[in-house]
């Protein structure tokens, strides 16, 4: 049966339908966080479901299930993409696409962490860290490396990790998002100065996160890293990460 989208389902039931594929749908349940509920806007239609978050600059448009469920949604100037492969004919019909990329989305079960090779020591960082990781992430601007989706409020959450030489902040890295409450973090923001890499540096990081979130019993535990990046794709499954699903970012202007 056909029916149109519905705005503002019920919070129970966008978490059942989420938790039928937690790791693709991790940055949604973060999103059902009680700090992030008013920029939310949920859309279901026959079991598939679709969100328009709007905390940014643009919205970002994430899915699942169907691409049908974009019927219902409203009209957006521009927002950014967090897509299913299958849903990008649909997508294009509503948005000219200014940019896309393929990403991996990949998951880890807690018991699955192993350390990586060679110890390097980390350390926490918060918000007074903030201009220091800024400074490193500025290193990645010329090559379109540095991290897209970097905000103070993230190091709030006491998930990010950085590595010094000779006390300079040479890597960093933590959470897109992370909620208690919902049981999900999404590893992200990693990023290693072009002079020190191939040390292990980034997996050194990536672990410490995902250590810090499995020691507070996160259950979804995530990343995204581009396809075309294989050698990153296998330093992520020697620590015991997973390939889920293919999936696209990008961000599309209204036609």
């Amino acid at each position: 049966m056909t029916t149109t989208a519905r705005t503002a389902p019920g919070l129970d039931e966008v978490r059942a339908l989420l938790h039928r594929d937690p790791w693709w749908s991790a940055y949604a349940l973060g999103d059902l966080d009680p700090r992030r509920q008013q920029y939310c806007e949920w859309y279901v239609r026959d079991g598939s479901v679709a969100l328009l978050y709007r905390e940014f600059d643009a919205p970002i448009l994430w899915a699942a299930g169907d691409p049908a469920v974009l019927e219902g949604l409203p009209d957006v100037d521009a927002c950014y993409l967090q897509i299913p492969e299958a849903f990008l004919a649909s997508v294009e019909r509503r948005f000219t696409v200014e940019w896309i990329r393929p990403v991996h989305r990949m998951g880890i079960h807690p018991a699955d962490l192993r350390a990586p090779r060679g110890p390097s020591a980390v350390e926490a960082l918060d918000e007074s860290h903030e201009h220091e990781i800024r400074e490193l992430y500025a290193d990645g601007e010329a090559t379109h490396e540095a991290p897209d989706f970097f905000w103070r409020s993230q190091l709030g959450d006491g998930t990010f990790f950085g590595v010094r030489q000779e006390g300079r902040l040479v890597a960093a890295g933590g959470t897109h998002l992370y909620s208690a409450e919902e049981s999900v973090g999404a590893v992200g923001n990693v990023y290693t100065h072009r002079s020190h890499r191939n040390r292990g540096l980034a997996s050194a990081i990536t672990t410490a996160v995902a250590r810090r979130l499995i020691e507070r019993g996160t259950d979804t535990i995530v990343l995204n890293v581009r396809s075309e990046n294989e050698p990153a794709i296998r330093v992520y499954e020697r620590l015991g990460f997973q390939r889920h699903v293919r999936c696209l970012e990008g961000r599309g202007l209204r036609r």
